[in-house]
Order: structure tokens, then C-alpha cells, then sequence
């Protein structure tokens, strides 16, 4: 027979049978409980490759815009602020342009007398000109006839009446040149300057004749003088001008032209006006102020297209090519993707500590009101694309001694297989062979453990 103490003994070592039965099975379902399997089953789809590099957005045109430097004013009027959207040929800021348009003005009169003068040597001569000389050569030659004869009243007559004429055309001469000074215009009367020196030749040309005629005492030598200074006279009627006197003439006009040009671009100078429709991005003068010439007077930017210069690294290079399409998002837009283009590749290399890397450009594709020029951007480069291959999540891809492997889930059992990869990117890989669509692939993972007495590590 047991004892009472041997039936207490057998009493606790039932209860810690059941005890640990209870115990083992808690641990049991705790291990199923700990572990769950993630999973995905493999399927055809689409996978870029890219190369992603950052850079700041620029605006496609930004243009300084200065008075010039022959424009000195003050500045008269702004017509702008910062942030202004402006359009192409709007005058953006103005000088004071009053001593501007003075020159021009001037200028203009100038080029108007130097032309005057051209036209009037290499005018016609008149004919009172020319009735004027032939009959003064008639006198030159009677007299020359006449030889130490006495001038005859006739003779006396003619002279006096040449003088009359000659001093009659100078007469008229000063009147003309009045009118121009009444009416302002010194270009007209810097013209007639012109006729004013042979008018002036003819009246002393009669007027000697005339005092030869009274006081000729039978001179022939006087008489020869006469008829060859009234050839001369005649002679240069019918040629024409001096050729060298009708060159500085000619060259004056040039000179004038020149002068002009310059008073006009100078009154050109004197407006900034936008080359472009864009939006002002900065303003450094006031309205009467001088301008100052080391910073420009006004900022304009297009903000309807802009590109990205980002670095792409060295090892990444080769595989950028213009033409490739490019996805881009901007820290100030996170919510937003834009489409992009690779425009064009630097064939120079920059260092920046130690890493290599080539400027590439890259255009955006379309405008957007909120973008500005230094935003903070990704670009993503796609350089190969696939279609309708094999895809698998890059958490259930496992490497490990130069060998990649994934799971596929068989019976609640996973089974790992070696795979090869092709195309990859952040989230997914191309399948070359190991796994097959419809495959399960998955990983393990653990939840919680249990300790003897109930608590989770």
C-alpha cells in the first residue's frame, strides 16, 4: 500500500505531467503563431532601368538687360516690379530722354545741311550763272581787242551793268539766308553757304571789271589778265565742282549719317525693353536715380520652359544617350512627376571630392505655373526598358556568394531556387529563368517569441 506521502508525491508528478503537456502545446501554437510568410505570386509586367542623379531647376532664357553705357540719365520710369509678368517689346524702364532727343534733333539738321550742300555742287549751273560769265568773257575778250584803247562809254555801261547783276544775285543771296535764320532752319542757310563764295567771286569779278573800265588807261596786260580769269570762270561753270571740294563734301554726309546713327542708338538705349515674354526676376533701380552700370537694371526670366544639369557618375555614363526619356520630381512638388528628355551630354568630366561625373542636361517636356528656376529635383534616366517579361519583388531575392536565389511556396512549405536576374530596379527584377508565372514566391518572417512564462522578447 502506498503511504498518504507517497500518494502526494504521485499527486504532484500527474500535475506536472499535465502541466508540461499544456506548456509544450502553448509553445507549439506561440512558433506557429511567431511565424508568417510574406508573399507574391510572380506575374508578366513591364521594368524600366534608370540612372537617378539630382540638380536645380533653371529657366530655359534669363536675360540681364542694361541701359547703355552712352545713356547716363536718370531714370525717368519703371514700368515693372519683381514677379511681373511681362510681354515681348514691353518697355520695361525708361531715362530721361529730353537732352537724347535733342541730339537726335541736331543730328537730323546736320545730316540735312552736309546733304544740301552735296546737292548744290553737283547741281546744274543756272542759267543767269552762266549768262553771267559768258558775257564777262565777252567783256574780257573786247577788252583784250581794244588793247591800250580807252574804255568807251559803251564798255563802261556793260561793266557797270555786271556789277548791278552780280551784286543783285549776292542781294538776294542774304535775303534768303535771312528767311532760313527767321524760320529756324540753319541747315538751309548752311546750304546756301555754298553759292554764297562764288556769288561773292562774281561781284568782285564786276566790280574790278567796272573800275578797269573807268580807269583804263590802255593796259593790255590787265586786258589779258581779265580774259583769262573769265575763261576760267566760264570753264568751271560748265565742269562742275572740284572733285576734291565735292569728296569732303561727300564725306561730311558720312560723318553726319555716323552721328546720327549713334544719337538714335544712344535715344534707343535710354528704354529696356523684353526681348522676350517672361517674368521679371529682379529690379535694381529707382525712378530717379542713375542706373548703376555694374548691376543690370532688370532680371528677366522665362519661366515657360525650363532644363535640370544634373551629374551623372562615371560608372553610369555609358549607358546615357540624348533622346532618352526621363522622369523627374521636385522636392517643392512632391505629389507631382514631370516628364523630361536628355537634351545633350558633356563630353568634360567634373571632380567634386573625389567623384567623377559628367554634366548632363535634361529638358522638361511641359510648363507648370508652379515651377521656379533653383528648385531642388530628381531626375530618373530611364536607359533600357522591358516588356513583358518576369517579374519578382526584390524582397523575396536572396544573394549570397555571387548567387541569387528566391522561395517559392509549395504545400505551406517554402523552397529556395537559384534564379538569374536581368533588368532590376528599386522595386522589382526581371526573371531570366528559375521562376515561372504563376510561381509563389515568399519569405519567412518572425513575429514573437514566447518565454516559459508568457512574456514576448
Amino acid at each position: 500500500m502506498f503511504s498518504r506521502r507517497n500518494l502526494v508525491i504521485v499527486g504532484i508528478v500527474v500535475a506536472l505531467a499535465v502541466a508540461g503537456g499544456f506548456w509544450w502545446q502553448a509553445q507549439q501554437a506561440a512558433t506557429q503563431n511567431a511565424t508568417s510568410i510574406r508573399q507574391e505570386t510572380v506575374a508578366l509586367g513591364a521594368i524600366l532601368s534608370t540612372v537617378s542623379a539630382t540638380g536645380a531647376l533653371s529657366p530655359d532664357s534669363q536675360v540681364s538687360l542694361y541701359f547703355g553705357a552712352n545713356a547716363p540719365s536718370p531714370v525717368a520710369k519703371l514700368n515693372v516690379a519683381v514677379g511681373d509678368e511681362v510681354p515681348a517689346g514691353a518697355v520695361l524702364a525708361e531715362l530721361d530722354t529730353t537732352d537724347l532727343e535733342l541730339a537726335v534733333r541736331q543730328a537730323e539738321q546736320n545730316l540735312r545741311a552736309a546733304e544740301l550742300r552735296v546737292a548744290a555742287l553737283t547741281a546744274a549751273p543756272r542759267p543767269e550763272d552762266l549768262a553771267l560769265a559768258e558775257a564777262n568773257l565777252k567783256v574780257a575778250n573786247a577788252q583784250v581787242y581794244q588793247g591800250a584803247q580807252g574804255s568807251t562809254a559803251e564798255q563802261i555801261e556793260i561793266a557797270r551793268l555786271n556789277l548791278v547783276l552780280a551784286q543783285r544775285a549776292l542781294d538776294q543771296l542774304y535775303q534768303q539766308m535771312d528767311d532760313f535764320i527767321e524760320r529756324g532752319d540753319y541747315a538751309g542757310k548752311q546750304a546756301l553757304e555754298a553759292q554764297e563764295k562764288q556769288l561773292q567771286e562774281n561781284a568782285q569779278i564786276a566790280n574790278l571789271r567796272y573800275q578797269q573800265a573807268v580807269n583804263r588807261r590802255g593796259s593790255g596786260g590787265t586786258a589779258l589778265g581779265a580774259q583769262e580769269q573769265a575763261e576760267v570762270a566760264l570753264e568751271r561753270l560748265k565742269r562742275g565742282p572740284d572733285p576734291d571740294e565735292l569728296r569732303i563734301a561727300q564725306l561730311q554726309v558720312e560723318q553726319a549719317q555716323a552721328a546720327l546713327e549713334l544719337a538714335r542708338n544712344n535715344l534707343k538705349d535710354a528704354q529696356i525693353i523684353a526681348p522676350f515674354a517672361g517674368v521679371v526676376a529682379a529690379v535694381n533701380i529707382r525712378v530717379g536715380e542713375v542706373a548703376n552700370a555694374a548691376l543690370p537694371a532688370v532680371v528677366l526670366v522665362d519661366n515657360a520652359a525650363f532644363y535640370i544639369e544634373v551629374g551623372v557618375d562615371e560608372v553610369d555614363i555609358a549607358q546615357i544617350a540624348a533622346g532618352q526619356l526621363v522622369t523627374i520630381t521636385v522636392d517643392a512638388l512632391p505629389n507631382e512627376v514631370f516628364s523630361g528628355v536628355v537634351e545633350r551630354i558633356s563630353p568634360q568630366s567634373t571632380v567634386n571630392a573625389g567623384v567623377v561625373s559628367y554634366p548632363v542636361r535634361v529638358r522638361l517636356q511641359s510648363a507648370d505655373e508652379r515651377l521656379r528656376g533653383g528648385m531642388t529635383s530628381t531626375t530618373e534616366i530611364v536607359v533600357r526598358e522591358a516588356t513583358n517579361v518576369v517579374l519578382v519583388p526584390n524582397w523575396a531575392i536572396r544573394r549570397e556568394a555571387g548567387q541569387t536565389f528566391a522561395s517559392i511556396l509549395r504545400n505551406g512549405q517554402l523552397e529556395e531556387v537559384e534564379v538569374k536576374l536581368g533588368l532590376r530596379n528599386e522595386n522589382v527584377s526581371e526573371v531570366l529563368s528559375g521562376l515561372n508565372v504563376g510561381d509563389v514566391v515568399g519569405v519567412s518572417t518572425a513575429r514573437q517569441q514566447f518565454s516559459l512564462f508568457g512574456g514576448g522578447n
